[in-house]
This record gives structure tokens, sequence and C-alpha cells, in this order.
């Protein structure tokens, strides 16, 4: 099912290279300058990107910051900002573990990279209000 979604969207969105399952069984989706990691959880998806890497500078006021945004998903339409393993980079998920016809799957990867253009917007704006101190 994943797989004819994928391929169904590639042809709207007019991309050339249809994404093919890794060693991690994820389909790696390029969409511009962003990197969408898509999971088969069957029944469902989950989505993954990078939104930047970890601020130094400030962490614990931007922390503070994002989990505001996090909290009931009022901030982030309902995915979850977090960090990769390695603390390196700050993520953006979302996980859908129900049954999705097309429009549903394609609405959802729409709004999930408006949301990570939005908060790397969010975070580069907030690095630099607060880089002053």
């Amino acid at each position: 099912m994943l797989r004819d979604f994928l391929e169904k969207l590639c042809i709207e969105l007019a991309i050339e290279s249809i994404p093919k399952l890794n060693e991690q069984k994820i389909y790696p989706l390029r969409l511009g300058d962003d990197l969408v990691a898509i999971k088969d959880l069957d029944p469902g998806v989950s989505l993954q990107a990078q939104i930047c890497p970890c601020p130094q500078k400030k962490k614990e006021d931007l922390f503070i910051y994002l989990m505001r945004a996090n909290l009931l998903g009022q901030g982030t339409g309902g995915t979850r900002i977090g960090l990769d393993l390695d603390e390196k980079f700050l993520t953006l998920s979302l996980g859908l573990p129900y049954e999705l016809n097309y429009q549903t799957f394609k609405d959802t990867v729409e709004d999930f990279v408006n949301y990570l253009i939005y908060w790397r917007d969010e975070v580069a704006k907030f690095e630099s209000e607060h880089s002053i101190y």
C-alpha cells in the first residue's frame, strides 16, 4: 500500500526517482531540500525528518519553547519535535498507526513538510533573537 501511495505521490509532484525501501525498511523521500523518512507501520505510516542541527546556545530556553509547542500537539499540528539519538539534530516526527487512503496520506505528507519548514524557520528566528545574550 505505502509503495503504491509513494509512486502516485511522486507522479503527481513530478518527482523523477521513486524512493526505494532501504536496509532500515524506510522510504527516503526527497522533497526539495527536505528528506522525509517514511516507514510502513502496517497499518499506517510514520514520518520523520531533521529540522536543523541542535543549537548550542540557550538550549534550555529553546527546549522549553519547543515543549510548549509539543503540548497536546497544539503548536505542531499533531507532530512531535524531539532529538535524534545522538542529540545533534532537532527532529520532527509523526506516527499514524491506522489505515489511510491516498488522499489522507498525501495531505499528511504535505502538512508534515509545511510544519517542518515552519519549525526550521522558528528555530532560526529563536536563535537570532536570543544570540545577543
